[in-house]
């Protein structure tokens, strides 16, 4: 008897939990299905596809968005993520300019990477296999990659030296950090236990091969709140998110943050020598603003260094306007910068 009544009460326990989640799903639904932004992130977006292989084979999804005789400018997204994560941008941008995105190796729709290289060198060679086909020859892009993809960009300026100069006309570096990412995350502060163990458990997570759901769920949906984005930010945007994070490949997602994790990459700002803008939320708990803080000290050419308040790492989409303008003004301080000075 008492079994029995103990079996009743967990089943009891387990039914108002099921019946607490399911009402949880559905309030979020209706807030994500309220929120203004949800049209504009739900737009599809038009682009022409080119055909780019990266050096080790891998076939890359890159895109192109407005005019061909338009600047160009050039979106690298960052880890998890896809072209759309730029969406508001190229919406906001492409009567005007042209617009190439791409995914990432393994990212969204490009191929995972042949040989199963994900590391930071693998990165920044699709890059330059995106550049080459996609920006005219004598032709200045503007760069501007996000996380990950602002590593990308100065992984590749390193790489590159003298030529970039040739090249670039502006770079964006928006919410990002080039080294000591582990330390100083507040994702999971661990205040007491050591530099070292800190970064090895770090690491150990930024790589965790564990699966995560692949459907959205009201606790996925918070965890991802509290990771990448803020308090602040609306249900759509939060979904969006979500629904990105979930769609990257296991693998991809753990050999990448592997190699994130271990990067150290702020000397490769000394072969960034034109207009910068390096762009922060403040409540950004992946990459904090003391790594903007760095970067601006180690720039020659930093037209602005913009925290913006109430923002988490997810900038672009959390703070759209605010982002699309910095990129405005990078094209603008780029087409300053190409053209020579009357003597």
């Amino acid at each position: 008897m008492k079994r029995w009544s103990t079996r009743r009460a967990l089943v009891s326990v387990a039914a108002a939990g099921g019946a607490a989640w399911t009402a949880a799903y559905r309030a979020d639904r209706r807030r994500i299905d309220a929120d203004p932004i949800k049209p504009a992130l739900d737009v599809s977006l038009k682009g022409r596809p080119v055909g780019v292989r990266a050096g080790d084979g891998t076939a890359l999804r890159v895109r192109v968005y407005g005019p061909e005789d338009a600047p160009t400018i050039v979106l690298v997204h960052g880890w998890t993520c896809a072209i759309e994560f730029w969406t508001l941008q190229i919406q906001a941008l492409q009567d005007e300019f042209r617009i190439v995105a791409y995914d990432l190796r393994g990212h969204g729709k490009s191929a995972p990477s042949s040989g199963g290289d994900y590391s930071i060198d693998a990165y920044r060679d699709d890059l330059e296999s995106v550049l080459r086909a996609t920006v005219p020859e004598g032709e200045k892009a503007v760069l501007v990659g996000h996380s990950l993809g602002a590593m990308t960009i100065v992984a590749w300026a390193a790489d590159r030296g003298e030529s970039l100069l040739d090249r670039v006309a502006a770079v964006g570096l928006f919410s990002t950090g080039l080294g000591d990412l582990v330390t100083s995350s507040l994702i999971l502060p661990a205040p007491g236990v050591g530099e070292r163990v800190q970064q090895e458990l770090g690491q150990l997570l930024l790589g965790s091969k564990a699966p995560i759901p692949t459907r959205a769920t009201p606790l996925i949906s918070r965890a991802v709140r509290y990771i990448a984005l803020c308090g602040a930010a609306s249900p759509a945007t939060v979904a969006f998110c979500e629904q990105m994070v979930l769609s990257c490949p296991r693998d991809v997602r753990a050999n990448t943050g592997s190699s994130i994790s271990r990067i150290e990459l702020l000397d490769g700002l000394d072969a960034i020598d034109v207009p910068t803008i390096v762009l922060v939320g403040r409540e950004d708990r992946l990459t904090p603003p003391v790594h903007a803080k760095k970067m601006t000290e180690a720039l020659d050419e930093v037209l602005e260094m913009i925290e913006l308040p109430d923002v988490g790492h997810m900038a672009p989409l959390e703070a759209p306007e605010q982002t699309t303008q910095a990129i405005r003004r990078l094209v603008a301080a780029g087409d300053r910068y190409a053209t020579p000075v009357a003597g």
